[in-house]
């Protein structure tokens, strides 16, 4: 193997992977392929080889890394079909999109392994959600030596479970961070300036969830919280009484659903 592992697309994700790659510093060659010649500047810092079109790299990687949007993945297969060799193992990231449509716009009989993780993976050593079929025990092998660097690689036993995995984990961050946002908006309200709202928010949501970290049963901490009749119960009753777990649960069901036809407007 060549130690060399291509990106293909410059997102948000490509981003924060890179991020967790650098926060590492180990010995693989990353090159990042996107049409936008803008992104170059941006992920300058992360010393990586930028190309603004497909070029033999591909033929020389362990892996090929797909993170594009998913409505263009058929183009993007299409241009890097003529560089493509059966030696080479394609990870897929790309949100609702099966392995079997991606192996059927390929011209070679290349593996393709399906993938999810989320945005913390920059700052923490996050999970890497993968499927294969059939499954491969040198195919693992390549990807622990990779992945395993930065993140921590969890089986998928049926691809299904990837489009749970997208919808609850993949999308997982901006649940939190939009729960976070109603909880500083709140601050705002009760008359608290921006800056002040933003650090009290931060510091509750960073705080417990340390909490979290150390004592796993919810239960004992929440009852540790709330005392009977006080205020962290009369909040509590009111959240149960508008039924937010079944609204939390219809909406996280959407974006399974979503993920299931992610082509589908």
């Amino acid at each position: 193997m060549t130690n060399q592992v291509t990106i293909i697309g410059a997102g948000n994700l490509t981003t924060s992977l890179l991020k967790a790659i650098h926060r590492k510093k180990f010995s693989y060659k990353i090159n990042v392929i996107d049409t936008d010649k803008k992104k170059k500047l941006v992920l300058k810092k992360f010393n990586v080889s930028f190309f603004a079109s497909y070029t033999d790299v591909l033929t020389e990687s362990d892996l090929l890394i797909l993170m594009v949007k998913p409505n263009n993945y058929i183009q993007v297969i299409k241009e890097m079909n003529p560089y493509l060799s059966e030696k080479v193992v394609i990870v897929s990231f790309m949100a609702g999109i099966e392995s079997s449509l991606i192996k059927s716009k390929l011209n070679h009989n290349v593996p393709v392994v399906r993938c999810m993780t989320n945005v913390t993976i920059s700052d923490s050593e996050s999970h890497v959600f993968y499927h294969m079929k059939p499954f491969s025990n040198k195919i693992v092998k390549r990807l622990d030596k990779f992945f395993n660097n930065f993140s921590k690689l969890k089986r998928c036993i049926n691809e299904e479970d990837i489009n749970k995995i997208t919808a609850l984990y993949g999308s997982g961050p901006a649940y939190y961070v939009y729960f976070n946002q109603i909880i500083k908006d709140i601050f705002i309200n009760m008359g608290y300036s921006n800056n002040d709202a933003t650090i009290f928010t931060n510091d509750l949501m960073h705080g417990t969830s340390q909490i979290i970290e150390k004592n796993k049963d919810s239960d004992n901490i929440i009852s540790s919280i709330a005392s009977k009749g006080g205020t962290t119960q009369a909040a509590l009753t009111e959240l149960k009484n508008n039924k937010i777990n079944s609204i939390i649960s219809k909406a996280i069901k959407k974006a399974y659903k979503k993920s299931r036809n992610i082509l589908k407007k």
